[in-house]
């Protein structure tokens, strides 16, 4: 017995580790967020499977999950090429990283350690990011990429951590937390800045909105000026970017245009299933404008992607499981609001990413960006551990009972 009790907790040390691995990979790579994921789960398994199970099955998102692997699976099911899609369908095993954060974070001390390693890991991604900008001449030519290789996904893992990192520095009420926090979040949004992804912006502005309006609403009107301001004076290269969001006559717009056409009439011939999950490339030639002149293996829109892909199940899966992250995260908040701390500026912050990254999802296929969803659904995680964490302090914290309180 005391044998089997050594491997247990040797195995569960070693899961723990593993999980403070995946909070370290997340601004970085695919291949170690998925080495890190992939090895944590297991050992936590392993570890603790009556608990693990209570974190699996009894989390808010659990139902949703479900009925978006549903959605998932039918479309593959009626899918033209069912090679191609059966190789997305991964992505269903993503809602399982929000029960896994929160049992690794179950209480305040875990919790601060792997939030402490997110905002340095963040910070020197950042960092590199910033670096390479400038001294490959800091120009449009020269967006910054990060260390996951591609401006794109970079702008996205830095919205979502601008926005954590700005939420925490706000509301805590302890100086290294605070300094830590707002230093991340400007490291962030500066280095966003030299992606010039226009959809993160907006992204970012929506996200801001949301974090200020909760935490501060009596600096909404100084934010709406500093965004004008920004627009109306930004500099060279950054100012042609900003108006070009907002000139339906761009031709970088027109091209979005006509792929979300082609998507919509995708969605018209197969309303109840989709087309599937594999590359549209070859779909996309057959319903492309003639006016069009590039070819499109995702439609650069979150929900007109699901739309022609899934079909109306998987809007309405969707749906579900994106109102359900919000619940995750921000359930019960108005109350966490009333004593501003360490968790309170975790939960909103996470909602805020969200909000922010929904909209920044309305301009592209960013809910497909795996590197993403690796960060998006470890913070809701994380979010919903944290409201537990004044209430178990310390090394205190029981996982089992924190799932038993989760709601089904």
């Amino acid at each position: 017995m005391r044998t089997a009790e050594f491997n247990h907790s040797r195995l569960l040390v070693a899961a723990r580790f593993c999980f403070m691995l995946l909070i370290i990979t997340l601004p970085w790579t695919i291949a170690p967020m998925t080495i890190a994921a992939v090895a944590c789960g297991t050992l936590t398994l392993l570890a603790a499977p009556r608990r693990s199970a209570q974190f699996l099955g009894r989390n808010p998102v659990s139902l949703a999950a479900l009925g978006w692997i549903a959605a998932l699976l039918l479309s593959t099911l009626a899918s033209e090429d069912r090679a191609g899609s059966v190789h997305r369908l991964d992505k269903a095993l993503f809602p399982a990283l929000i029960p896994l954060a929160a049992f690794h974070t179950a209480n305040r001390t875990r919790g601060e350690r792997a939030l402490s390693l997110l905002l340095l890991s963040s910070a020197v991604a950042s960092l590199m990011g910033i670096v390479f900008f400038v001294a490959r001449g800091a120009s449009f030519s020269a967006r910054a990429r990060g260390p996951v290789g591609h401006y794109m996904t970079f702008a996205g893992q830095l919205l979502l951590l601008a926005t954590v990192s700005g939420a925490v520095g706000l509301m805590t009420q302890r100086r290294t937390w605070r300094v830590a926090g707002l230093a991340t979040a400007g490291l962030a949004a500066t280095a966003l800045a030299g992606t010039f992804t226009r959809s993160s912006w907006l992204g970012l502005g929506a996200a801001a909105a949301v974090l200020i309006g909760r935490a501060r609403p009596r600096w909404l009107p100084a934010l709406g000026a500093a965004l004008i301001a920004i627009y109306a004076f930004a500099p060279g290269a950054y100012r042609a970017r900003l108006h070009s969001a907002f000139d339906p006559h761009h031709p970088v717009n027109l091209e979005r245009t006509y792929m979300w056409d082609a998507g919509l009439r995708m969605f018209r011939d197969h309303p109840f299933t989709g087309v599937g999950l594999q590359d549209l490339h070859p779909l996309y030639d057959r319903y492309r404008s003639s006016s069009s002149h590039e070819r499109a293996g995702h439609l650069h829109s979150v929900p007109i992607q699901i739309a022609a892909s899934m079909g109306l199940p998987g809007l309405l899966a969707f749906a579900w499981l994106y109102g359900a992250l919000f619940r995750a995260a921000g359930g019960g908040l108005g109350a966490t609001m009333k004593a501003p701390d360490l968790a309170a500026g975790v939960r909103l912050g996470a909602v805020a990413a969200l909000a922010g990254f929904l909209v920044a999802g309305l301009f592209e296929w960013n809910f497909g960006d795996e590197e993403l969803l690796f960060l998006l659904y470890t913070m809701v995680g994380l979010a919903w551990s944290a409201r537990s964490w004044d209430a178990a302090p310390g090394e205190a914290g029981d996982a089992a009972s924190q799932a038993r309180a989760a709601p089904a």
